[in-house]
């Protein structure tokens, strides 16, 4: 259902590849969610953080989702998984949801794995992206 492609800052990706280096530690459980991760980096256009769009969901973004299933929505933080370990209104882009939603557009529809099932959640907009906002090494 994703229309357009993924585009992702030189900045977030090599703080995301720093992580991934670190990850490939750890338990096998982790496995499939690095893989998609890698995957995700390997597909993306990488931009400057200054060309990066407001709408563009990049890392650490405070972003409202709508899952269309229920048409319920909620509102977190993009984060990585150490920074997601301290908030409950944090997701890890080293879960399925934060993959996804990383380096989508508001308006992209995307689809989320929820165990054996997907579900169809709408990026509906991004309330706070530090590159729209100039802060750009958080």
């Amino acid at each position: 259902m994703k229309n357009q492609k993924t585009f992702i800052t030189h900045y977030g990706q090599k703080r995301l590849r720093e992580f991934l280096d670190k990850a490939r530690q750890w338990p096998q459980a982790q496995t499939e969610l690095i893989e998609s991760l890698e995957a995700k980096m390997e597909e993306a256009s990488v931009i400057d953080q200054k060309e990066a769009p407001p709408y563009l969901v990049t890392m650490n973004c405070h972003v409202q989702v709508r899952d269309l299933t229920t048409n319920q929505d909620s509102n977190f933080w993009l984060a990585y998984p150490d920074d997601a370990a301290s908030g409950s209104d944090k997701v890890s882009v080293l879960s399925p949801l934060g993959i996804e939603v990383l380096g989508s557009k508001s308006g992209d529809t995307l689809q989320v794995s929820n165990g054996n099932k997907k579900r169809p959640v709408r990026i509906v907009r991004i309330l706070y992206q530090p590159e729209e906002k100039k802060h750009y090494r958080l």
